[in-house]
């Protein structure tokens, strides 16, 4: 993606390792001390193991939040965007544009909560196969967006629309906005790792 890059860790270290790894400066020690489950923790380290090699030449900089929790890199260079579910994080930047990236473990309890973030139109979708994966595909596909425009008063399900698709281990799906100001479609990117689907997207 020549307007992005995108970086998936496989957290298979322990804890103390990654920390030893991330060479954190004060200010950021303080803010991991902060973090009270170690899972967390492991998602917070692997984040800054990521950016350096999404970051290639480009003096070491670290991550904060915005007061919305939107993260960004402290130099303000580029837009950013996290995942972590389980053993993995995630993370994607891009200099110009805005992205937004989710992964999530499939659960077959999304069919319990699909009537909270699913719209009228996508309750009417009928999946012949794969119908977990297709709900979670949609779940995720809406986190990312929400993600990439950051405004908390975004919708899953009165804003955010998910065309029909069919699922596969990797693929496109498309989606749409709209809310006050914001009319706009969407391609969003999606693959299959293990039992995790990840979803990404570049604004256009």
């Amino acid at each position: 993606m020549p307007e992005a890059s995108l970086g998936v860790w496989e957290i298979t270290e322990a804890l103390d390792v990654l920390y030893d790894m991330a060479r954190l400066s004060g200010k950021k020690r303080s803010h991991y001390a902060s973090l009270h489950s170690p899972l967390r923790k492991k998602h917070w380290l692997s984040y800054r193991l990521i950016l350096p090699s999404l970051l290639p030449g480009e003096t070491p900089t670290g991550i904060s939040y915005d007061p919305f929790g939107k993260p960004r890199l402290d130099n303000g260079r580029s837009n950013l965007s996290v995942a972590h579910s389980g053993v993995y994080a995630a993370l994607m930047v891009s200099p110009t544009r805005a992205v937004g990236i989710d992964i999530e473990a499939i659960q077959p309890k999304i069919h319990r909560l699909a009537h909270k973030f699913l719209r009228e139109e996508e309750l009417d979708y009928h999946f012949t196969s794969h119908a977990t994966e297709s709900l979670m595909l949609i779940w995720c596909a809406k986190e990312a967006l929400y993600k990439l425009h950051g405004r908390r008063e975004i919708s899953f399900k009165e804003h955010i629309l998910v065309k029909p698709f069919a699922f596969t281990a990797t693929g496109r799906i498309n989606a749409s906005i709209e809310h006050r100001e914001i009319n706009k479609h969407y391609a969003l990117y999606y693959d299959m790792i293990g039992e995790y689907l990840l979803v990404y997207v570049i604004d256009n």
